[in-house]
């Protein structure tokens, strides 16, 4: 009897399976049909993650299959347009290679790399800073900082004030200069800008010293300052004056009307306060 069982469920196995078999078979027939009407085409794809200025090679690229109706504009189709070019703009593995996202090696050469980093409607800005900058090693490509400038006021008083909050930086390195008639390597950092940011940062650069400090990554927050003076940093700025406490007055209460009535009883005199209330309502009270 158990034998019999066991044949049994072995038997509903094996039918189970080829019925799974023939199911499969027959939507990837169908998949491949539909793939058939729709049309397909070879392009090339990343085989791995690209960053910027990574020359590609024919390790880097696959062909696949991807479907016309979603063929992305530009897209290159042999390997050969891929190799040797340089990537512009990140590319992750699996994604279709554009001419958009590539550049000829040649032109990469010419232009340098810098120009490729900059966002679009940025402009990229380089300043030296603080050698205590290069020995931190805090400010790094894709950092974001605020620049501070330390001048001297009209007045002669110096001053410190936060002028630029979250930029991002996209280049830190060293160049030469001369100073003294002697060649000495200084600390640039290249800060990706607005046209307006770039002006106040060009003020800036002429008019003091400037600072760069170091933001968490996730603090996108603008925070408004007024600035710090000598005096304010030393806690000596007068202290303004606040408005002058306004003198509150509570009005008298109109006072109620009263007699005061002698009720003698038992030869014994007492006095009584009789007040008027709400209407013709009169109270007495014991005066002692």
């Amino acid at each position: 009897m158990r034998r019999r069982l066991v044949l049994v469920i072995c038997f509903a196995s094996l039918a189970g399976l080829v019925a799974a078999a023939f199911v499969y078979l027959a939507v990837m027939q169908r998949i491949t049909v539909e793939a058939g009407k729709q049309g397909s085409e070879e392009i090339i794809v990343a085989a791995v993650n690209m960053g910027v200025g990574e020359s590609v090679t024919s390790r880097h690229v696959n062909l696949a299959l991807w479907p016309k109706s979603a063929l992305p504009p530009g897209a290159l189709r042999q390997v050969t347009q891929a190799e040797g070019r340089v990537v512009r703009s990140s590319i992750v593995a699996g994604e279709p290679l554009m001419e958009t996202k590539l550049i000829d090696k040649e032109a990469a050469t010419r232009t340098s790399l810098l120009p490729m980093l900059v966002p679009e409607g940025l402009r990229a800005v380089t300043i030296t800073v603080d050698k205590a900058v290069e020995e931190s090693g805090l400010i790094q490509p894709y950092s974001r900082v605020d620049v501070l400038v330390s001048l001297t006021k009209g007045s002669g008083e110096p001053m410190a004030k936060v002028i630029l909050q979250n930029v991002p930086v996209i280049a830190a390195g060293q160049t030469v200069e001369m100073q003294d008639k002697k060649p000495v390597k200084v600390t640039t950092v290249t800060l990706a800008l607005t046209p307006q940011q770039a002006e106040r940062l060009a003020l800036g650069h002429t008019s003091g010293k400037l600072m760069l400090a170091t933001r968490h990554f996730g603090d996108n927050q603008t925070v408004a300052t007024p600035g710090v003076t000598r005096a304010t940093l030393l806690g000596q700025e007068p202290a303004v004056p606040g408005p002058k406490p306004t003198e509150v007055r509570v009005a008298e209460q109109p006072r109620s009307p009263s007699h005061k009535v002698a009720v003698m009883r038992g030869g014994k005199v007492t006095d009584y306060q009789f007040t008027q209330r709400a209407g013709d309502v009169w109270v007495g009270a014991n005066v002692p």
